[in-house]
């Protein structure tokens, strides 16, 4: 399944084209991420003050529906206000964590650039972070939680 997550810059300013993130939440990446907060809970029983660890991954693919519209060709500008109302009907806003319709698609044109790209690991689930390419600037995912990541192998959908 796919995930559609919330993002913010650390400048509140510019986002690079970084405004959402879709993730993949197969079977495996799952594992992946239990196994990670598996060893951060074994870590933390022996080091109560330890919070969060950081992976190198780039499973997230951050986007926003208005990358450049104007200065875009039309089909590029119609694919950012179906996309925009896509993820206005998901709520994702107000949500933060939404899972994706099956004919939920990013077209390239609208993905952002990043760098350094990490998956960060709580005991309640997981979050990503990355840099604009070429800046100082961060974006931060919305959390996708241990109880989604648990429920990927069931076939359920915990997403309201």
């Amino acid at each position: 399944m796919w995930v559609i997550l919330k993002t913010w810059s650390s400048n509140p300013e510019y986002s690079g084209g970084c405004d959402y993130a879709v993730v993949e939440v197969g079977e495996e990446f799952a594992k992946l991420a239990l196994r990670r907060i598996s060893v951060l809970c074994e870590k933390k029983a022996l080091d109560s003050s330890l919070y969060e660890t950081h992976y190198w991954d780039s499973s997230a693919e951050y986007f926003s529906p208005w990358v450049n519209r104007a200065s875009r060709p039309t089909e590029v500008q119609e694919s950012g206000v179906e996309l925009e109302k896509t993820l206005e009907d998901l709520e994702v806003d107000m949500r933060e964590a939404v899972m994706a319709p099956g004919d939920f698609r990013v077209p390239e044109s609208h993905f952002g650039t990043v760098e350094c790209a990490q998956m960060i690991v709580h005991e309640e689930g997981i979050a990503f972070h990355a840099l604009l390419r070429h800046t100082d600037i961060y974006v931060t995912t919305a959390e996708i939680s241990k109880h989604v990541l648990e429920s990927v192998g069931s076939g359920s959908s915990i997403f309201g």
